[in-house]
């Protein structure tokens, strides 16, 4: 049985301008990554080879705890640390084009489920159960440790494909993650 989330608080919003303008995104391909907190094991190292290797056209904005001080310094890497609450994290998965999760261990990854549950379709490695949460039609599953994979990816990637996969990320998530089925389920 899966996990459920609250799909009354992870739903698609029109959240993006107001998101773009509060953290000066404006014009960039915006790459989300939520863990609670960034460590090697979440994937962090990845996420910071990964923003070199796409450079200034692409930002990415990363949600959670005890970042480095170095990573800081990267110009396409937005840290948020803390988010309010959940409904301003919905906002921050409506708002992205796509959303990353590189992790090495993990074994049902709630953020998938968010993201998706949000509309926005997700790559992540092929470990633990990650690549259970999306089908072809609602992201990618790459190699653990293959950053070059992931960023053809994100290259090829636009804000029209996204556009185009939101209605299916939905439709999973509502198939498949709804806490209140899961609850039934159990």
């Amino acid at each position: 049985i899966k996990n459920g989330i609250d799909l009354k608080i992870f739903k698609p919003l029109k959240s993006r301008d107001q998101i773009i303008s509060k953290y000066n995104l404006s014009g960039k391909l915006i790459i989300l990554g939520v863990a609670n907190i960034w460590d090697a094991r979440k994937g962090l190292q990845d996420i910071i080879t990964l923003a070199k290797n796409l450079g200034k056209d692409y930002s990415i904005v990363i949600v959670g705890s005890r970042i480095n001080n170095k990573i800081k310094k990267i110009k396409n890497i937005t840290i948020i640390e803390r988010t309010e609450n959940q409904e301003q994290l919905a906002e921050l998965y409506s708002a992205a084009d796509i959303f990353i999760n590189p992790t090495y261990e993990d074994t049902l990854p709630t953020t998938n489920m968010e993201a998706l549950a949000c509309g926005t379709p997700v790559i992540t490695y092929n470990t633990g159960g990650s690549p259970e949460l999306i089908d072809d039609k609602t992201g990618f599953v790459v190699p653990k440790g293959n950053i070059e994979k992931m960023s053809d990816i994100i290259k090829t990637f636009s804000y029209y494909e996204k556009q185009k996969m939101t209605f299916a990320c939905r439709v999973r998530a509502e198939k498949y993650f709804n806490k209140d089925e899961r609850f039934k389920d159990y």
